[in-house]
């Protein structure tokens, strides 16, 4: 399993790397060295040619990066969230890096049982929208900031959808595998629409009506 943190603009402010210190960076060329300076992680260069085209392509690019290395399995995290954890009791639990990944392991052994090549979390740490009869479902999409890939020569991220990808990602799974692994008992912390940087740059009302649209078509 590689564990792989694509990021922009965010040389001084990457949260995720608080709390994983394993994981790999993606990062464009002109950042990579103020990434290296800041952070204890590897960082990996992201392709001159492929900048500017959007998260579809970049997370291609992490995909078949990693299995040209040997691994199939490819955990994407976006870059910006600040905790990870659980619902018990009522309350939050907050994992570390070795529990984190422990748990992601698991979740891939759990992927291959049941069938299917992608795994994620529920996707607001609002209590309120957990509930206890339910801690997993197999029905639902999981969303780009923790995205649990296992290598599928059949399944891409739809370049035409650089807003929507995990979306679709989620759709073409559902289509195929008639499952996703969602461990709705999980949750991420993060604040991407108020931290500078990412995709906060060029993501506005018309591009998501725009992504919206095209994602209803297809």
């Amino acid at each position: 399993m590689q564990v792989c943190i694509p990021s922009y603009k965010r040389g001084k402010d990457c949260k995720t790397t608080d709390w994983i210190k394993s994981a790999k960076l993606f990062v464009h060329k002109f950042e990579a060295a103020e990434y290296r300076t800041s952070y204890q992680n590897e960082v990996v260069e992201i392709p001159d040619e492929i900048g500017g085209k959007g998260m579809a392509t970049i997370r291609n690019f992490i995909k078949n990066y990693c299995h040209e290395n040997g691994d199939d399995r490819v955990l994407m995290l976006d870059d910006d969230i600040e905790k990870f954890g659980y619902f018990e009791n009522n309350e939050w639990n907050v994992v570390d890096e070795a529990e984190f990944l422990l748990f992601a392991e698991n979740a891939y052994l759990m992927c291959d049982e049941l069938g299917t090549k992608l795994w994620g979390v529920n996707v607001c740490w609002d209590k309120r929208f957990y509930h206890e009869n339910l801690p997993m479902s197999f029905g639902n999409v999981v969303l780009g900031p923790c995205f649990g890939v296992t290598w599928d020569g059949g399944l891409n991220f739809d370049e035409r959808l650089g807003l929507k990808e995990d979306y679709d990602y989620s759709i073409q799974c559902l289509n195929k595998f008639r499952k996703i692994l969602r461990f709705n008992k999980y949750f991420y912390v993060m604040k991407h629409m108020f931290s500078v940087g990412g995709c906060r740059g060029y993501r506005n009302m018309e591009r998501e009506i725009e992504q919206a649209r095209l994602l209803q078509k297809k």
